[in-house]
């Protein structure tokens, strides 16, 4: 099984890989983050590709273009394992979110809880705001201690939606391919974690950079300790296959393949996208792409799920990946319908055609469109959108 759909909530874009995810510290002098500068969140290449896109209705563009240039909201989640959870949602939401509405003003807003995952919660508020504001403050302290402990986690929304599609149980075996920095290794921990202390299943966090590595077991692994974890460091294109005690080689019943991409998603977190986003960086990762999600195939169960997601809206690093994993699979995989999921996300359906750009936007209908030498090497039959009668059989549209 394999389940992909593209969250299309307009006020919860997808991640980026970003190192401090997890973290509420003050990160205005990090080399590269362009937050605190004044960014020009323009670019006329990105939406023009989008217009020519079939991702969302076009009625919607002016709301989607909106919605890309203002700030990230903060969101964060409680433990999903803690046996205190609901004591200290409950503290949180008596000790200070009373105290916030009281205060009457109008450009601070109240986190509330999300629809579809009723321990997480969400302001429109950007993070420097959240910091700097005085009748937050304590709110902010309280955020910052609880996260310290262990006790939450700063995430954001879209990026919560994997672990919640793949619903891993305390008997699962996992493995999240591309792991790094690690905020949704540690929600799949909680997830086996939530009924039983020492489950059966576990977890196995790969990530291909070393440095990620260490990241991943000090962020995630030192602030949730269990021995149901295990992190390598391989290229996940080429992961291994893992043997037990007996010899015999482990398949996973679920695989999260969280695959490098273009993050053209991410552009109120990592504003320097504005600036260098071009199509072509979509087609210089699909290959790439292709070969994670077959590895992350080939190491499923009969009977597993997995899901592909990216950081990105792009069809050329969604639906074109799913449908050659599909092509490739002669029948061992299918396409899952989501709808019935988290029935309280915002989403629109998978699309079954799309364009091909190059980096000055030109159009590729087939190879025969090539002239360029270069070029050939960069466009590739799997970035054209399937034939009808293989549009049929795949179901790409699904939710």
């Amino acid at each position: 099984m394999v389940h992909s759909s593209r969250r299309c909530n307009f006020n919860k874009k997808k991640k980026g890989h970003e190192p401090r995810e997890n973290t509420w510290r003050d990160d205005r002098d990090a080399p590269g983050n362009q937050g605190y500068r004044e960014v020009l969140k323009e670019n006329e290449k990105y939406w023009q590709f989008y217009k020519e896109q079939n991702v969302f209705p076009l009625e919607q563009f002016d709301e989607f273009r909106a919605a890309l240039q203002r700030d990230l909201p903060v969101s964060f989640r409680f433990q999903g394992c803690h046996k205190d959870r609901e004591q200290l949602i409950h503290e949180m939401e008596n000790r200070f979110f009373g105290k916030i509405m009281e205060a009457g003003d109008t450009a601070v807003c109240v986190p509330k809880s999300l629809l579809w995952y009723k321990e997480a919660y969400q302001t429109p508020m950007s993070r420097t705001a959240v910091r700097s504001h005085p009748i937050l403050a304590q709110l902010h302290n309280f955020l910052v201690t609880e996260a310290e402990l262990g006790n939450l986690s700063r995430q954001e929304a879209v990026s919560m939606i994997p672990p919640l599609l793949l619903a891993p149980t305390s008997d699962h075996y996992v493995l999240d391919l591309c792991a790094a920095p690690g905020s949704k290794t540690t929600q799949l921990l909680e997830m086996i974690h939530e009924n039983d202390e020492n489950p059966k299943g576990m977890v196995i966090a790969n990530d291909v950079d070393m440095k990620r590595c260490y990241m991943l077991i000090h962020h995630t692994l030192k602030r949730f300790r269990t021995a149901a974890c295990a992190v390598t460091c391989e290229d996940a294109a080429r992961f291994p296959q893992i043997a037990d005690n007996d010899g015999g080689i482990i398949q996973f019943d679920r695989v999260l393949a969280d695959v490098i991409c273009s993050g053209d998603g991410t552009l109120r977190k990592n504003p320097e996208i504005w600036k260098k986003w071009t199509p072509q960086d979509a087609l210089g990762l699909h290959r790439m792409q292709i070969a994670i999600a077959r590895k992350g195939a080939q190491q499923l169960k009969v009977g597993g799920r997995m899901v592909y997601s990216t950081c990105s809206m792009n069809p050329i690093e969604d639906e074109a990946v799913v449908a050659q994993l599909l092509r490739d699979s002669k029948g061992s995989l299918r396409l899952v319908d989501t709808s019935s999921l988290l029935p309280e996300l915002k989403r629109e359906n998978g699309v079954n055609t799309w364009k091909v750009f190059d980096r000055d936007m030109k159009l590729y209908n087939s190879l025969d469109d090539i002239t360029e030498e270069k070029m050939k090497k960069v466009i590739v039959t799997s970035l054209f959108p399937p034939t009808e009668e293989e549009a049929n059989k795949m179901n790409l549209h699904f939710t």
